[in-house]
C-alpha cells in the first residue's frame, strides 16, 4: 500500500461525518474565544445563539441552488448533455482534466455553478467509467472537482476584487478610493496565476492517481446515492394535469424577469438571479409541473445537510467575530509584518480564518482595515493586499467542509472519501498561489 492509499485510509477511518466536524469546530472556537477574550462565558452563548439565524437567507439561496440544479440536472435533455460530455472522457486523465477545468471555468464566472457542473459532470462520468471499464478514482475526480476553489476569487466571481471595486464597500472610506479591477483581477500577476494554479491541481490529482494504480474504476461502496441506481424514479403523470404548456408558461415568466434583470444590471451575476435561471431553465425542461414538484422534492433531500449545517457555521462566524477574537488575530500578524512579507502574511491569515468564518465578504470586511493600514505604513499596493485576502481566503476553501456541501450533495459522496485528497491539493495550490503574490509583490 502506497503513502497515499495509506492516508487516505487513514482519513476515512478517523474523520468525522461534517455535522460532528461542524460542532468540534464550534466548540474549538468557544475555547479560544474563552482563552484570548475577555468575553464571559454567558456572552458567548448569548453571541453564538444569536449569531445562528445570521446566514438563514444564505442558506436558503444555497439549499436552492442545490435543489434547483439538482431539477436540471434530471431533466431528459441535460441528462444526455452530460453522458455525452462524459463519453469524451476515454482515458483516466481525459477524465480528470475534463472534469477539473470544466469545474474551475463556472468557478471563475460564479462560483455557485463550480461546485455543481464539477459534481453532476464528474458523478456522470464516473458512471460511464463502470459501464467502460475506465480506470478512475471517483472521488479523487470529485476533489478535483472541489479544488476549483482555488481560483474563484481570481475571476469575475471575486467577492473582494468586485467589493473594493463597489461604492460603499466596507474599507472605502479607509482607502479613500475605489480599487478597479485593473488593479486585482486584470493584473498580469493574477491572470498567470489562474493557468499555473490550474496546472499544479491537474498535476496533483494524476500523480495521486498513479499511486492507485488501478486496474478498474473505483467507487466507494457506501455511497449516499448509489451510483448505478436512478437517482429518482420515473414520475407518474395523470394525463389531465401533466400538461407541458403550463410549465413552460411558467418558465416564460422566470426567463422574461433574468433577461431583464441583465439588460437593467450587465453581467451581474449573484446567487438570486442564478437560482431563477436555473428554475426558468428547468421549468422549460420538465414533463409538466407535477413532474417539476416530484423532482423538486426529490432535491430537497440531495440538500438538506445544508439546511442543518449552515447555522452552525454561522454562529462560529458570529463568535470570531463579535469577541475580537479574528481581529486580535489579525493585528498581533500585521504587527509583525514587512513590505516583503505583508501579503503573505495577509494570505495566511485568511487562509486560517477561512476554516471558521468560510465568506471571503466577511473576512474581508473583518481583515481589511488592519491589512489596508499596514499597507499604506509599508507603501504595499493595496489592490495587492485586498488580492492577497482574497487568495487566502479561496485556498482553504478546498479543505471547508462547509463550502464542499453542494459537491457532496450531488456527487452522493461523504467528505471522509474526498478529504485526504483535499488536503494534499491544499498544501500543493499554495505553491502557485503564494508564487503569484510573491510576483504581484515585484511589480510594484
Amino acid at each position: 500500500m502506497t503513502l497515499v492509499e495509506r492516508f487516505q485510509e487513514f482519513i476515512e477511518k478517523r474523520l468525522p461525518d461534517p455535522l460532528s466536524f461542524a460542532l468540534g469546530l464550534t466548540g474549538l472556537m468557544a475555547l479560544l474565544t474563552l482563552s484570548l477574550t475577555p468575553t464571559a462565558p454567558t456572552s458567548l452563548l448569548m453571541t453564538w445563539g444569536d449569531s445562528l439565524s445570521a446566514l438563514l437567507t444564505f442558506t436558503m439561496q444555497i439549499g436552492l441552488t442545490i435543489i434547483l440544479a439538482y431539477v436540471l440536472a434530471q431533466t431528459p435533455l441535460i441528462q444526455g448533455g452530460l453522458i455525452w460530455l462524459a463519453k469524451l472522457a476515454k482515458t483516466p486523465t481525459q477524465a480528470y482534466v475534463l472534469v477539473i477545468m470544466t469545474a474551475a471555468a463556472f468557478y471563475l464566472i460564479s462560483w455557485p455553478l463550480g461546485p455543481i457542473t464539477g459534481a453532476l459532470l464528474a458523478r456522470e462520468i464516473a458512471r460511464e467509467a463502470v459501464a467502460r471499464n475506465n480506470p478512475v478514482h471517483f472521488p479523487l475526480m470529485a476533489a478535483g472537482a472541489l479544488s476549483g476553489y482555488a481560483v474563484w476569487e481570481m475571476g469575475y466571481s471575486s467577492s473582494i476584487a468586485l467589493a473594493v471595486a463597489t461604492e460603499g464597500n466596507p474599507t472605502f472610506e479607509q482607502i479613500g478610493r475605489l480599487i478597479p479591477i485593473q488593479e486585482t483581477l486584470l493584473t498580469p500577476w493574477n491572470l498567470l496565476s489562474i493557468p499555473g494554479t490550474l496546472a499544479v491541481i491537474i498535476a496533483t490529482v494524476l500523480l495521486v492517481h498513479r499511486q492507485f494504480d488501478l486496474k478498474a474504476p473505483y467507487v466507494p461502496d457506501d455511497l449516499v446515492m448509489p451510483l448505478q441506481e436512478p437517482d429518482h424514479r420515473p414520475v407518474e403523470i395523470d394525463p389531465g394535469e401533466g400538461q407541458r404548456r403550463w410549465s413552460v408558461f411558467a418558465g416564460v415568466l422566470f426567463a422574461a424577469y433574468v433577461v431583464g434583470w441583465f439588460v437593467q444590471r450587465g453581467l451581474a451575476l449573484e446567487l438570486n438571479i442564478v437560482n431563477w435561471t436555473f428554475l426558468a431553465a428547468g421549468l422549460f425542461l420538465v414533463r409538466s409541473l407535477p413532474h417539476y414538484s416530484a423532482l423538486f422534492a426529490d432535491g430537497a433531500k440531495v440538500a438538506a445537510p445544508t439546511l442543518l449545517q449552515y447555522p452552525l457555521y454561522a454562529g462560529i462566524m458570529g463568535m470570531a467575530i463579535q469577541s475580537g477574537l479574528a481581529e486580535q488575530f489579525t493585528a498581533a500578524l500585521v504587527a509583525v509584518s514587512d513590505d516583503t512579507t505583508l501579503p503573505i502574511i495577509a494570505f495566511f491569515s485568511a487562509g486560517l480564518i477561512n476554516i471558521f468564518i468560510p465568506s471571503g465578504g466577511a473576512q474581508w470586511a473583518l481583515q481589511g482595515p488592519s491589512f489596508i493600514e499596514a499597507a499604506k505604513l509599508l507603501e504595499v499596493d493595496l489592490g495587492l493586499i485586498a488580492m492577497s485576502v482574497a487568495y487566502g481566503d479561496q485556498w482553504t476553501n478546498v479543505i471547508q467542509p462547509f463550502v464542499a456541501i453542494p459537491l457532496l450533495a450531488l456527487t452522493g459522496l461523504r467528505l471522509k472519501h474526498i478529504f485526504g485528497f483535499a488536503l494534499v491539493l491544499c498544501a500543493t495550490t499554495s505553491v502557485p498561489l503564494m508564487a503569484g503574490l510573491m510576483f504581484g509583490n515585484l511589480q510594484y
